[in-house]
């Protein structure tokens, strides 16, 4: 089993009618759903900010399942996460790994939640990084342009103990 929850992580910044169209659907199905910048000194930029939103259980089709098939086959895809963990501590989670220290000491915001970004950070960020940045996620899954990727928590250990052997 993948999780006992689903969410989806989508980024408002490459379409002005993303975060509208995000309330619309999450309010519509009564989904849980808020900004990672909420509260944060980008926090005025929700239009255009990362968003978590719970996605509905159940094998039963909603618009929302939809939509994000169509905002999958965009340039700028989607993201999906499972978890066995509950919204407030996904959301929690991702939050806290927005800044990533810089070398020089200063702070920088880690698009993570960007699918395009994340394509790039899953091959450059070491098994360390990448753990961090799992936190309680069990897969990961971005759709970009109808083409789909996933990392699961199982591959990450297993190229541990794969890295492991081979040091050895």
């Amino acid at each position: 089993m993948i999780g006992h929850y689903a969410y989806a992580l989508l980024d408002c910044a490459p379409d002005e009618d993303r975060e509208a169209a995000l309330h619309h659907h999450a309010t519509h199905s009564a989904l849980m759903h808020r900004s990672l910048f909420a509260g944060q000194p980008e926090g005025n930029l929700l239009h255009a900010s990362p968003y978590l939103l719970e996605l509905p259980r159940g094998a039963i089709e909603q618009p929302m399942h939809h939509w994000l098939r169509q905002l999958g086959h965009q340039p700028a895809g989607t993201t999906c996460l499972f978890s066995d963990v509950p919204f407030e501590e996904v959301f929690l989670h991702l939050r806290a790994q927005l800044d990533i220290a810089l070398p020089d000491g200063s702070l920088a915001l880690m698009r993570y939640y960007d699918p395009r970004a994340w394509l790039r950070y899953r091959d450059v960020l070491t098994m360390q990084q990448l753990r961090q940045l799992f936190g309680p996620i069990n897969l990961w899954q971005i759709t970009v342009g109808g083409q789909t990727w996933g990392l699961t928590r199982s591959e990450l250990e297993q190229q541990e103990v794969d890295d492991a052997d081979i040091e050895h």
